[in-house]
């Protein structure tokens, strides 16, 4: 073959495993409170709420340091059934 270069042997992963020192001790926790409801007003026309709560904890830090936090969020909406 002319120009061209050796075909590359994708199936030859022989001593790469000995590279990795040891594997992640990653552990974390994870709680999650919601609270919601829904309100007719008429048979038809309703609303809905919703609050959410998460808490992250870990026990080591990772890739992007300490990871442990706190996630707030809520939804609001009106519907109308037909």
């Amino acid at each position: 073959m002319f120009g061209g270069s050796p075909k590359p042997s994708y199936d030859n992963t022989d001593g790469y495993n000995n590279l990795i020192d040891s594997y992640s001790d990653l552990s974390y926790e994870q709680y999650s409170t919601t609270v919601g409801g829904t309100y007719q007003f008429t048979d038809a026309l309703y609303t809905t709420a919703s609050f959410t709560y998460d808490v992250f904890e870990s026990d080591e830090e990772y890739v992007y340091g300490d990871e442990d936090g706190k996630a707030y969020y809520s939804y609001v909406g009106v519907g109308y059934r037909f």
